[in-house]
């Protein structure tokens, strides 16, 4: 007898769900399809016991042989090729894993050694030989404290010893970046904010976001009074005998502005100014500079005992006039 289409389909379907009915339950024992075991094993992807949930609930890949649980040691998640058996610290972000570049205390454990202290604390020294550096490490010499990161007053001590670490140079004095500029002699190093310290000789290296310790003049053994006139301060400072003349900024009360002068100045500030100079913007965008940097006249013992000096002085001086800010130039006539 013919049999329509119809028929056949028919019964194509109900032998391939004959083929596959023992799948649909486990009263008569046949283990559940994809557990990857036999006899009752937890079915895939589950990670429990006793096959309470159905096949796949737990995602492909989710166990290994046995249909047992892989744990997340031995997860990729972030693909940076380092998984948390291998020493990754943070699977979800691939900038984080052992051998990456610690960054400057940004509170990440980048390279996932226990610390956020950057690793790099060598000095790089350009020699006679630039292309052969000398490298030093800079924490067995600078770190005093032991806490594995170089401060200021750790960086300001050896730079008042001298302004390199490897090299041959003159005590130096402490100049902080607070822009992409400074000033720096031929000898000196440079502290970068990710800890990175390098020395330069005349190769007129600076950098953003840290520390230069800069040589000092060779010490001619000027007392305070010689080391004011060397430094040029009685240019603009100078009155009688015993007085240190002032120039107190406009709408100051004079009388209030020179009370505590000396107590108000630090002498890290005093120095500062001395060895850099002073320059600036005022609110309105007018750049200024006032006094000539003396780092490369005078010593950095000089310094000291120009500073002693200054501090025996009374201020004096009265309000000075702000010279109003010149027409921009017309091309034009």
């Amino acid at each position: 007898m013919t049999q329509s289409p119809r028929s056949t389909l028919l019964a194509l379907a109900l032998a391939s769900f004959a083929a596959f009915a023992p799948a649909c339950g486990d009263d008569d024992g046949v283990t559940p399809i994809g557990t990857g075991g036999a006899g009752g094993d937890p079915p895939a992807g589950t990670g429990g016991a006793g096959g309470e949930e159905p096949a796949g609930t737990g995602g492909a890949g989710a166990t290994g042989a046995g249909g047992q649980p892989v744990g997340d040691e031995d997860s990729d998640h972030d693909r940076d090729g380092l998984t948390p058996r291998a020493g990754d610290c943070d699977d979800f972000n691939n900038t984080v894993h052992p051998g990456a570049e610690e960054r400057n205390f940004d509170n990440i454990d980048s390279d996932c050694d226990g610390s956020d202290a950057p690793g790099k604390t060598l000095v790089w020294s350009a020699g006679e030989d630039p292309a052969q550096p000398d490298l030093v490490d800079a924490l067995a010499l600078m770190d005093a404290d032991g806490d594995g990161q170089i401060s200021f007053e750790e960086f300001s001590a050896a730079c008042a010893e001298s302004a390199m670490l490897a090299g041959t140079a003159r005590p130096g004095v402490v100049q902080v970046h607070a822009s992409c500029s400074g000033n720096n002699s031929c000898r000196g190093m440079v502290y970068q904010s990710w800890n990175e310290l390098y020395e330069h000789s005349c190769r007129a290296v600076n950098g953003c976001e840290g520390w230069s310790c800069v040589e000092t003049a060779e010490d001619q053994d000027r007392d305070g009074p010689a080391a004011f006139k060397a430094a040029t301060c009685d240019h603009c400072h100078s009155a009688a005998a015993g007085k240190f003349s002032v120039k107190v900024p406009p709408g100051e009360d004079v009388s209030a502005f020179l009370a505590d002068f000396w107590e108000r100045r630090s002498d890290p500030y005093l120095q500062a100014i001395i060895a850099f100079g002073i320059d600036g913007a005022t609110p309105e965008g007018t750049a200024y500079a006032n006094m000539p940097g003396s780092y490369h006249v005078l010593s950095r013992s000089e310094m000291d005992r120009l500073i002693a000096y200054l501090r025996t002085l009374t201020p004096e001086g009265d309000n000075f006039e702000q010279v109003p800010t010149p027409d921009p130039i017309d091309p034009g006539n």
